[in-house]
């Protein structure tokens, strides 16, 4: 194959990573890159497929650990916030609520149905960008 091919299918493997979003396409796209230097010097196409292996296995684990460094920062971060109180603005269905935290805005799912609706709740866990609360009836005025 000639460089101008191995171009045009990284080009296209990257095009198609937009529609897909997962990065392993645009790790294939780029190792196009080295066969198609590889084909501009004159190598033969056994060398330019070994070329185009051995870049798509290199870019794919660099996204793997990557996506392993990022998910790890977030468990982290989602550790952190367990335990840790939050404000009740309104309640948008009998399990879904928007609270305060940290002066932001989020949504939060009752770990059980059944918990009583309250002013405030306690994080249980983190699953993405919505919180998961227990909350506790609010204590009548015993003196």
């Amino acid at each position: 194959m000639d460089f101008i091919s191995w171009l045009v299918i990284g080009v296209l493997f990257m095009l198609a990573e937009f529609g897909i979003g997962s990065f392993y396409l645009l790790a294939i796209g780029l190792a196009c890159i080295y066969p198609s230097i590889a084909a501009y010097t004159g190598a033969a196409t056994g060398t330019q497929l070994a070329a185009a292996s051995l870049g798509a296995m290199v870019h794919a684990l660099a996204v793997l650990l990557f996506r392993r460094l990022g998910s790890s920062a977030a468990s982290t971060e989602a550790a952190t916030d367990v335990g840790q109180r939050v404000e009740v603005i309104e309640w948008l269905d009998e399990c879904t609520a928007r609270v305060m935290y940290c002066g932001r805005e989020w949504e939060a799912d009752k770990v059980k149905s059944e918990m009583p609706d309250a002013a405030h709740g306690i994080i249980q866990s983190v699953h993405g960008s919505r919180l998961v609360i227990s909350t506790v009836a609010p204590s009548l005025g015993s003196a």
